[in-house]
């Protein structure tokens, strides 16, 4: 194998919308995943604070989404943090979406 001998100098940096991405999808899975756990631990009675917090972490999962997605279009920039908040917005969604189709 080859050692590589110094160090690799680039212009790379992690952008800062993609870095809020990954935190609003972290947020609004917690959130989520958080408001279940309580509604479960009541015996399915959701009170509206239940519902007000799904339909903000909804909306954080859509911007966070759109910033992400906007990030990794941009050329010279790491991937990490755009790839993680798209995966983690696109999880939101993907159950407050689930969540809504249940039937009662």
């Amino acid at each position: 194998m080859r050692k590589r001998k110094g160090y690799i100098f680039t212009n790379r940096k992690h952008p800062l919308p993609s870095i809020m991405s990954t935190i609003l999808g972290a947020v609004s899975l917690l959130s989520l995943l958080g408001a279940i756990l309580a509604s479960y631990r009541m015996g399915g009675q959701v009170p509206g604070r239940f519902a007000a917090g799904g339909a903000l972490a909804a909306v954080y999962a859509l911007v966070g989404l759109l910033l992400a997605l906007a990030t990794l279009r941009k050329e010279d920039t790491y991937r990490l943090f755009g790839i993680l908040g798209t995966v983690l917005c696109g999880l939101a969604l993907f159950l407050c979406a689930f969540l809504l189709w249940i039937p009662t």
